[in-house]
Order: structure tokens, then C-alpha cells, then sequence
């Protein structure tokens, strides 16, 4: 028995000393070899369906998380509560990010937008998302919310009158705003010297208008039918050119903070983007004049309105007068839709006379009731008139 323990520890014991002698002592670590070649790039993520589509900007080097996303309520930038107003908007909460086609996702999808600031293809986006916080900020990148794009560069706004040259737009960061806010192109477009009796337009479609993206150029007093005869617009310049519009643009007067801090705080102004509000269960509007205030110090917040000197009432009387001619005519419903399809055309003759139209439906879809340009709206609507009665 004792043999065999003694075989047994022999045996471990030179299988040990084997082991030892061909795995051996580790010594000291040798000097940093040459560093290798670069990898090759890695493939873009995807995003659901968007397979492909970059979207992620990476992080800033010196952000901290804790800015904003934090146990108690962010007090650096309010970013839950800007977040809850822009609920409340038409951005946040419309129906146009249904839009999602590659012609139009650009402005009407976060996605869209997002490839279109970085100059790239703009596809049909598969699981769109309204024009939110990252369409036009990018917090994780910048460690902060400045505007996702470039603003100093002007912008060119396309003309949809025969025979009128295109128009620049550079009013601040309200480029930004304007990038989406402009017209898109149309067809046929209306000539102001087709004066014969014999000079017909054919309308083919109710979606003859330059979209609903036209506030910058009624901004700037630009982009309206002229007839020959008739004198030219008047311009309201201080809405685009006086400080400081002339630099932060739209936000000046669509996002200015409502005062008293603790009245309608998150229903209008902010990031709802609203000038008016009412109250649920009120008969009252009340209107955002905060932004008004830097030119018309006579504005009072909490009674004023946004009809500054009655200038909106003289719009809206001579819309309702413009509508009904157009009504009379045949030319739209009482709805304001287009009586016009690919095979009922609406024939206008003389063509120049279609300039009514294009400016009673420029005016609608701006949505100011000429407040963005009030002397240059109220100049078209009453040239529109004239014409009509002619």
C-alpha cells in the first residue's frame, strides 16, 4: 500500500515540474510595439425601418447627464417644461408630420429635418416623428440647446409669379424657422401682363397655392401678385428689419415669455409658439403682446390685443369681402377650397384677374391675419378687391 501512495506522489509531482517547465516565469513586459493600421469604418446603425439613416450626433466631451436629466426638476434649461409646451403646439401636436414622403418629410418630419441640415438625402421616413427638440436643437452634441443650424446664411425664397425673380431671407435665427416657413413652387403660375380677353389660366388642381409655408416672405413684404395698374404694396419694414427681430427672428414674438410668470405659463408663448390662448371655460382671449412690447411700449400685457390700432379688424372685413366675391364667382367654396380638379378645371380669363386668388389663399395660410406685415397684407387684399370688381 505504501508503494503505491509513494508511486502516485512521484507521479503528480513530475507532471508538476513538467508543467512548470514549459509554461516558465513571466518577466518583465517588453517596450509599446508600433501602433496598428486603422480599422476600417464601421456601418450606420439603424433606426426601425430607416434602415441606414444617421441620426445620432454623438456627445460633447465635457457634458454631464445630471444637467438635465435629474432626480428633481431640471432648473438649467427647463427642459421637461419646454417640453410640455411644445405639446401644445401645432408642431407638437398637428397633423402635418403625417408627411412623410421624400418631398416633404424635410420640414414635416424631426427625421427628415435632421438629414436635410446635414446636406444629405432626405427618403421616405418609415416611422416619422413630429418636428420636435432634436429637429431643431442638438443638447447631446452641443452640451447645450443652441439651434441645430447655421442661421447667418441668407435663405432664397422662390417667386410663383411669371416674370418676378426670387427673394433673399435673412432675418437672424428666424432662418431657421424660414428654412420650413416658405413657399414651394407652383403651376401655372400667374402672369400680370396676361390682360386680353382672350388670355385664359386653367387651374387643375384645389391645391393651387404656395403651400402654407409663405409667412416669410409676407414677413419681408415679398411674393404677392402685382397688378400693372395698380399701385405698388406698402411694406411694414419693422416686423423684419428693426432690432431685435433683425436677429433672433420669429422667437422674438411666437416664443417670448407670457408675464405674469404664473398665468398661462405653459399654454402660450415658449415653445407653444402661440400668440393667443383661451382658458378653458372662458370667453376671453388672452394675447401674448410680450414680444409687441419691444417696439409698441404702449402695449399693455393682460389687456391689450393682438389688433394693434385696429389693424386686424380692417384685415379681417376686407378678407370676409374678398372671400365672398371669390365665392360668387365660382372660384372657391365656402370653405376656401379651390373649386378645381384634373378634370373640372376652374378657367380664369383674363389670367392676370387668377392674382386675386393667389393672393386671397397667400394671406389665408399665412395665418397672421396681417399681423407679420399688416400695411403690405392690407395692401393686397384691397388691390385684390378692386381687381375683382373691375
Amino acid at each position: 500500500m505504501m508503494k503505491k501512495v509513494l508511486w502516485s506522489f512521484s507521479v503528480c509531482l513530475v507532471s508538476l515540474l513538467v508543467i512548470a517547465s514549459l509554461t516558465g516565469c513571466k518577466g518583465p513586459e517588453g517596450p509599446t510595439g508600433p501602433q496598428g493600421d486603422k480599422g476600417d469604418a464601421g456601418t450606420n446603425g439603424t433606426n426601425g425601418l430607416n434602415a441606414g439613416f444617421v441620426y445620432f450626433d454623438g456627445f460633447k466631451d465635457s457634458l454631464k447627464c445630471a444637467g438635465c436629466h435629474n432626480p428633481d426638476q431640471d432648473t438649467t434649461f427647463f427642459t421637461k417644461a419646454r417640453a410640455y409646451q411644445w405639446e401644445e403646439s401645432l408642431h407638437g401636436g398637428g397633423t402635418a408630420w403625417e408627411e412623410n414622403r421624400s418631398s416633404c418629410a424635410e420640414c414635416h418630419t424631426t427625421e427628415g429635418f435632421i438629414r436635410k441640415t446635414k446636406n444629405m438625402t432626405v427618403p421616405d421616413i418609415a416611422n416619422p416623428t413630429p418636428p420636435g427638440c432634436f429637429a431643431c436643437h442638438s443638447p447631446h452634441s452641443t452640451g447645450d440647446y443652441s439651434l441645430r443650424a447655421t442661421t447667418s446664411s441668407q435663405l432664397t425664397l422662390n417667386s410663383n409669379i411669371t416674370g418676378v425673380a426670387a427673394s433673399t431671407f435673412n432675418v437672424g435665427k428666424g432662418n431657421l424657422c424660414v428654412g420650413c416657413h416658405r413657399p414651394r413652387t407652383l403651376s401655372p403660375t400667374p402672369d400680370p401682363t396676361k390682360t386680353a380677353t382672350t388670355d385664359t389660366l386653367k387651374i387643375t388642381s384645389n391645391r393651387w397655392y404656395a403651400h402654407y409655408g409663405v409667412q416669410g416672405q409676407i414677413l419681408t413684404g415679398v411674393g404677392a401678385f402685382q397688378w400693372t395698374d395698380a399701385a405698388a404694396y406698402t411694406k411694414t419694414t419693422a416686423h423684419s428689419a428693426n432690432a431685435p427681430i433683425s436677429t433672433d427672428g420669429c422667437s422674438v414674438c411666437h416664443m417670448a415669455d407670457y408675464s405674469p410668470a404664473n398665468a398661462y405659463g405653459g399654454k402660450i408663448g415658449g415653445h407653444t409658439m402661440k400668440i393667443t390662448y383661451v382658458p378653458e371655460g372662458s370667453t376671453s382671449t388672452i394675447t401674448l403682446v410680450n414680444g409687441c412690447k419691444v417696439c409698441h411700449s404702449s402695449m399693455t400685457v393682460g389687456t391689450s390685443t393682438i389688433d394693434y390700432n385696429g389693424k386686424v379688424t380692417a384685415f379681417n372685413k376686407n378678407m370676409d369681402t374678398l372671400k365672398s366675391l371669390l365665392v360668387t364667382k365660382g372660384w372657391i367654396d365656402t370653405l376656401d377650397v379651390i373649386k378645381a380638379t384634373s378634370s373640372s378645371n376652374l378657367k380664369i380669363t383674363p389670367a392676370s384677374r387668377s392674382g386675386a386668388l393667389f393672393n386671397y389663399m397667400m394671406l389665408l395660410h399665412d395665418g397672421s391675419h396681417g399681423v407679420h406685415n399688416p400695411a403690405y397684407a392690407n395692401d393686397m387684399v384691397r388691390a385684390s378687391i378692386t381687381e375683382l370688381r373691375k
